[in-house]
């Protein structure tokens, strides 16, 4: 059984799948949009019985990191937490699993916006997630995302450079 952290966990579609291979464990999931964290939570009871799957799912802002890692008490409109590093305890974290917010680098959100998406503070999640992987030093990550990534380039770096020099940063060889 290899154990798992969703970021941007939304109504769990990543996790779904993962659970389905019956290999793996959900540690926690994190998602800042308050109806997909009632569905996942709803779900990860209901069909893979995860009785505790209130406090395995953190209602939280992802750019929050050190509360994320450390826990937290009802901040900025968010229930506590007792944040990611409780959560996993002992165990080791083996993926970790998220697909960032798509709208700031799909090709529909960039033609749908003036600015072509380039402040949108959504092209730098990404970087949550990172430092989710530093903390916890996964053996593997699912970074997933939509097409228009590729072509997406906010301030005029390419985000897929931006994504995969922050990847590199992390790798222990």
């Amino acid at each position: 059984m290899f154990n798992t952290i969703d970021l941007f966990a939304g109504c769990g579609g990543l996790t779904d799948g993962f659970k389905q291979t019956q290999f793996f464990n959900m540690l926690a999931g994190v998602e800042w949009d308050k109806n997909a964290v009632q569905t996942l939570r709803k779900r990860l009871k209901d069909k893979w019985h995860y009785q505790d799957a209130e406090e395995r799912i953190i209602h939280f802002d992802i750019q929050k990191i050190n509360e994320l890692i450390n826990g937290f008490e009802d901040l900025d409109g968010y229930t506590s937490s007792v944040g990611l590093k409780q959560l996993v305890g002992n165990a080791t974290v083996d993926v970790v699993i998220g697909g960032p917010p798509c709208q700031a680098y799909s090709v529909a959100g960039r033609i749908r916006d003036k600015n072509g998406m380039h402040d949108d503070y959504r092209n730098y999640l990404f970087e949550s997630y990172i430092n989710v992987v530093k903390t916890f030093q996964p053996k593997v990550c699912i970074f997933e995302n939509v097409q228009g990534m590729l072509s997406a380039s906010p301030g005029g770096v390419s985000i897929v450079d931006r994504v995969t020099g922050a990847f590199n940063a992390v790798v222990i060889i």
